[in-house]
């Protein structure tokens, strides 16, 4: 390989080769070229993929490599929204970024999980008197209340379910192509609108607002120069905050699966004494199980690295699901197994996992609601590990890494689902 060679090329144009193979795409053609880094073209654009922990803490070097504007316009107008802190740089980024981060606070995170807390109480006598629920469609219902919440956006009951469904069409519509694209495209539309309302309404005195609470911080944030937020970017914002904490129902939904499927796991995991091991447990979840695939950038100037030489101008992705199942770095990645991580020092390896992007919470793009997502899991772990009793009917449990994002295809059904007195529980698994 020469000194200032380019990657090698995959094939011509990928979009449709990605869009079909979801996922796997990006290390099957690394796996097959021998590198992790390669060229192709997606959207007839020059791209360069990029797997792995050197190519991760490389696609992260903000010298070298640039956010701004850089997610795919299908993305920006349906998961994303315009002007969001997702495709902002430098100081823009940065006061941003330390909006989102003022919020999660142990205090804070702590509320959040108390609401979520009485919101599944709230629900729990429906599924008492169901003979079955699914699972993720339940979580998303309650993580949606108790986001709005904590954010001080009002949702009452009868607004609660419309403003869940438009969530989960922005989260699951925003890579498809076709009709469920544009449905995504319209939840978000629809869901900006009615809150850029609320947020006029409270700029112009005629409504409260809980300053300590997302929605007041948004609306009446002055930048440097003195100036507000457009009720625009604020609606964005919001949508950053709900969004994501409503996403997070995938991962309770695998969590539960993986106690399912493994149930030495759970059984360690019904002890009273069980937060050492749960913690592993979380974090091989989080790394194991399909969350968000890709990642975006552009780069922004030449630069030679590993030999390759990388051009200006090029697209860049990031495979984060790639590179949490790299198997340079993990050994047997596609086990599920929690015990791994006794001898893992994650905090130090900012680069190796990153199902929530990776870097520095604070000045890169690494997911500022990262620590909700590991108490929210917590939550549902210690739930139906230690204080809930159910019944794991026969059910199509496939995750299709196809299909971004992913999720067992039954949603997890289960039935005779009632609370116990903890560290009683029980679940009975019908085969």
């Amino acid at each position: 390989m020469g000194c200032n060679s380019e990657p090698p090329v995959a094939s011509r144009e990928c979009t449709l080769s990605l869009v079909r193979s979801g996922y796997p795409y990006i290390s099957a053609q690394c796996d097959r070229l021998g590198t992790n880094l390669f060229l192709s073209r997606l959207r007839l654009k020059k791209t360069l993929f990029m797997r792995g922990e050197e190519a991760a803490e490389l696609f992260y070097n903000d010298e070298l490599f640039t956010r701004e504007n850089a997610a795919p316009k299908r993305l920006r107008r349906t998961l994303f929204g315009e002007g969001g802190v997702q495709g902002l740089e430098g100081e823009a980024h940065r006061q941003h970024k330390a909006l989102f981060l003022s919020l999660m606070s142990q205090s804070r995170i702590d509320a959040l999980v108390e609401l979520v807390e009485h919101y599944w109480q709230l629900r729990l006598s429906y599924w008492e008197s169901q003979a079955s629920i699914i699972l993720l469609d339940e979580l998303h219902h309650i993580l949606c209340r108790a986001a709005c919440a904590w954010c001080g956006i009002p949702l009452h009951n009868v607004d609660a379910p419309e403003m869940t469904k438009r969530l989960v069409l922005m989260i699951e519509g925003g890579a498809a192509i076709g009709p469920k694209h544009w449905a995504s495209r319209r939840a978000r539309h629809q869901t900006e609108n009615a809150l850029i309302d609320l947020i006029k309404q409270y700029r112009e005195g005629l409504r409260d607002a809980d300053p300590s609470l997302p929605f007041a911080t948004f609306a009446d944030f002055r930048d440097a120069e003195g100036k507000p937020l457009s009720k625009h970017v604020v609606a964005v914002e919001l949508i950053n905050v709900i969004r994501p904490i409503v996403a997070v129902a995938r991962y309770m939904v695998f969590a539960v699966m993986a106690m399912h499927e493994h149930p030495h796991c759970r059984e360690q995991l019904s002890h009273r004494e069980s937060g050492h091991y749960r913690r592993h447990f979380i974090q091989e979840v989080r790394r194991y199980y399909p969350f968000f695939p890709f990642l975006a950038a552009r780069i922004k100037k030449d630069v030679t690295w590993n030999g390759y030489h990388l051009k200006r101008g090029w697209q860049a992705i990031l495979d984060i699901y790639g590179t949490n199942h790299d198997p340079h770095r993990w050994d047997t990645p596609d086990q599920f197994r929690p015990e791994r991580f006794e001898q893992e020092k994650t905090d130090l390896h900012r680069f190796a996992m990153i199902p929530q992007g990776g870097s520095d919470h604070a000045t890169q793009h690494r997911c500022p609601g990262e620590w909700i997502t590991l108490a929210l899991i917590d939550l549902a772990v210690k739930k139906f590990a230690q204080q809930l009793s159910y019944n794991v009917p026969p059910q199509d449990l496939t995750v299709d890494l196809n299909v971004i994002p992913a999720r067992p295809r039954s949603g997890l059904i289960l039935s005779a689902t009632r609370s116990v007195s903890p560290f009683k529980a029980k679940v009975e698994e019908n085969s």
